[in-house]
C-alpha cells in the first residue's frame, strides 16, 4: 500500500483571488503540521467548459493562472485533463482514479466542493469513501465586504468598471499580458503615442479609459488606457491601446502586461479630433492625480 505521504489541495483556482489564497495559505499548514508534501490538483480545461460544451472566459488563461500558482511557492501542480469521460463519472470512480493512489493523507477543499457526475459528489463523500480515510479539511468560504468572494463576483466588477472593488477581491491589480502590434499611428500624430496590445486574454473589463500601469522589461510606468472602438476615427475592431507617461521607446513585438487601477471614463465619439484631444489631456490629469493618491496611501 502506498505510504500517506501528501496533502491535496483540489479546485480551478481559475482568478487566484483571495479566497483561493487563503485555501493556499490554510494548506501550507495542513501539510506543515502533518510532515507531507503539498500537491495542488486542478483541471485544464474548467469542467463548465466541457459540461456546458461552450468556451468559458476566465479572468486568467490556463498557462497564466499556473505562473500565479507558482508565484505562491506552489511547486507541485497536477493537471487533470477534463473531458466527457471524467465529466460522467462517479464521485468513487473519480476518488479512486484520481486521489486514492497519491499517498493521499489529508485533502483540502473549499467547503462547497462538489465533483463527479452532476456534481453528485462532496465533503461526505470524501470522508466516507471505503477505507480510505482521508483527512478532510473543508475550508469556509471567504466574504469581503458581506459578499463572498468569487471569480464570478470579481468578473461582474469588471463588467461594471469597479476596478477598485475586483483589486480588492483579487488580492492584487487586475492586469492583462500580450504583445505590441503596430497600430494606424493616430495617438502619434495627436501629440499621445500609444501601443497596441494584441493578448489572448479572453475576459477583459469594460470598455473606457482607465488608470493603468505598464510594465516592459520588468519596468513599471504610468499611463492610461483605453478599451473599445475609436468612434472618433468610426475604426472597426476592439483596440487595447495604452499611452506611457515619460516613455518613447520601440517596443513592436514586445510584451507588455497592464495593470488596472481605476476607470475613468466611457469611451465617446467627439465631434471633432480637438474636443479628443482635449479630453485626453483631462484623462491624464486625471490619472497622474490619482497616481499621487496612491503613492500617499
Amino acid at each position: 500500500m502506498t505510504k500517506k505521504t501528501k496533502t491535496l489541495l483540489i479546485g480551478n483556482f481559475d482568478g487566484v483571488h483571495t479566497g483561493h489564497q487563503s485555501l493556499i495559505t490554510f494548506a501550507k499548514k495542513v501539510a506543515s503540521n502533518s510532515s507531507t508534501e503539498l500537491l495542488v490538483v486542478t483541471f485544464n480545461p474548467h469542467p463548465r467548459e466541457i459540461i456546458l460544451g461552450k468556451k468559458i472566459d476566465l479572468i486568467l488563461p490556463y498557462s497564466e493562472k499556473i505562473k500565479l500558482l507558482k508565484d505562491y511557492s506552489i511547486n507541485n501542480i497536477e493537471e487533470i485533463n477534463f473531458n466527457k469521460d471524467i465529466s460522467t463519472m462517479s464521485p468513487e470512480d473519480f476518488i479512486e482514479k484520481f486521489l486514492e493512489d497519491k499517498g493521499t493523507l489529508n485533502i483540502v477543499v473549499g467547503s462547497d466542493f462538489k465533483f463527479g457526475f452532476n456534481a453528485s459528489g462532496n465533503i461526505d463523500t470524501l470522508k466516507y469513501y471505503k477505507n480510505s480515510k482521508f483527512n478532510v479539511f473543508p475550508v469556509d468560504l471567504e466574504f469581503l465586504e458581506d459578499e463572498r468572494i468569487s471569480s464570478t463576483a470579481i468578473k461582474n466588477f469588471l463588467r461594471d468598471g469597479f476596478v477598485r472593488k475586483a483589486n480588492k477581491f483579487l488580492g492584487r491589480k487586475y492586469y492583462i499580458k500580450g504583445f505590441v502590434v503596430e497600430g494606424q499611428k493616430r495617438g502619434r500624430q495627436i501629440g499621445f503615442p500609444t501601443t497596441n496590445l494584441k493578448t489572448d486574454w479572453g475576459f477583459l473589463p469594460k470598455n473606457g479609459v482607465y488608470v493603468t500601469n505598464i510594465i516592459h522589461n520588468q519596468k513599471k510606468y504610468e499611463g492610461i488606457t483605453n478599451i473599445g472602438y475609436r468612434p472618433t476615427f468610426a475604426d472597426k475592431g476592439l483596440l487595447i491601446e495604452s499611452h506611457f507617461f515619460d516613455f518613447n521607446e520601440y517596443i513592436y513585438n514586445e510584451h507588455i502586461k497592464i495593470e488596472f487601477i481605476e476607470r475613468i471614463r466611457s469611451e465617446k465619439k467627439f465631434d471633432t479630433v480637438e474636443e479628443l484631444i482635449e479630453n485626453i489631456k483631462k484623462d491624464v490629469e486625471f490619472a497622474k492625480r490619482t497616481f499621487i493618491e496612491e503613492g500617499s496611501k
